[in-house]
């Protein structure tokens, strides 16, 4: 077990928590790529919708992240990760209430300051999270990446012009219009996408990491037995 101990550290790996970790990543990626589907093969795109499909993934996320900040012991992170928890789950919260509830003011400015604050202030959370956590760790990759495509998220969006309301035609003139709405679920769906993908990629690099490092902890406890022999 020592050994194991050992083989974790220098691969960047803390054995006691890689298993939970990797699985968590895989849960996280769940709700993400729902979100994505469901935005992608839905037509009428709205306020309420985007901030019934946005409050979803956030507080599913925020719960699994709650999880994983309470559950793991020796969590690099455990601060970071249980602050983003608490900060989704409220934010998600908030987001279905608007979905759900006759409120006017449910429109899509409300939806594009709120995405834009759990995105900036999520995004900032991680980065911060991501220089804390050891250089040589696994988990710096997808916290860095994470947070950055997180807070490219808020900044987008933030830049959505809430009166938009541009008409087209196209090639075979079909009329339509893009407006504030359409655009701004628009990115929050191919944020979801992308965060999944980035999620599963990461969870099976470090479950493959964590393979490594027993295969040579195992390595390391024989040898030693087959000199004696």
């Amino acid at each position: 077990m020592n050994s194991m101990r050992q083989s974790g550290k220098a691969n960047g790996v803390n054995p006691f928590i890689t298993e939970s970790l990797w699985k968590s990543m895989l849960f996280r990626a769940l709700p993400a790529l729902i979100g994505a589907a469901v935005i992608t093969f839905t037509q009428e795109h709205h306020a309420r919708f985007g901030f019934a499909v946005f409050g979803a993934v956030v507080l599913w996320s925020g719960i699994i992240v709650g999880f994983e900040a309470v559950g793991i012991k020796g969590h690099p992170i455990r601060g970071f990760v249980f602050t983003r928890s608490i900060f989704s789950a409220i934010v998600g919260g908030f987001a279905l209430f608007m979905a759900t509830g006759g409120h006017d003011w449910a429109n899509v400015g409300a939806f594009i300051w709120t995405v834009s604050i759990w995105a900036l202030v999520t995004g900032v959370v991680e980065l911060l999270a991501a220089f804390v956590v050891r250089r040589d760790s696994t988990l710096r990759s997808e916290i860095l990446l994470s947070g950055a495509i997180t807070m490219l998220l808020g900044i987008i969006v933030a830049f959505v012009p809430p009166d938009l309301d541009a008409e087209y035609g196209g090639i075979e003139h079909v009329e339509g219009s893009l407006t504030a709405d359409v655009q701004a679920i628009g990115f929050v769906g191919a944020y979801f996408a992308v965060l999944g993908v980035l999620l599963i990629i990461e969870a099976i690099t470090l479950r493959a990491t964590l393979r490594r490092a027993q295969a040579q902890a195992a390595t390391t406890e024989t040898t030693p037995t087959e000199e004696n022999e």
